[in-house]
């Protein structure tokens, strides 16, 4: 759409950026001092509220980025574009 929804469920590509953010920004008061385990789990809690994976869908490093989100093909790759890598 021209206005897309920017939702972490409807716009963001790549889950491992889902992590990411969470592994910098959390917890509020103290950033970046949650545990791998504990951003994994609250990454798998947002993905679920979003519908993305099951509740029961276990989450970590190798299952993170085999995580489809629902808006992966709806970027272009801007460098292939302009024919470079």
């Amino acid at each position: 759409d021209a206005y897309p929804e920017q939702t972490i469920g409807s716009y963001w590509p790549y889950a491992t950026t889902l992590f990411d953010m969470t592994r910098r920004s959390m917890p509020m008061n103290a950033p970046g001092t949650l545990a791998n385990d504990d951003v994994y789990a609250v990454t798998a809690y947002v993905l679920y509220l979003n519908r993305i994976i099951a509740m029961d869908d276990e989450m970590n490093a190798g299952t993170l980025p085999r995580v489809k989100m629902p808006n992966r093909g709806g970027f272009i790759n801007v460098w292939e574009q302009e024919g470079q890598k």
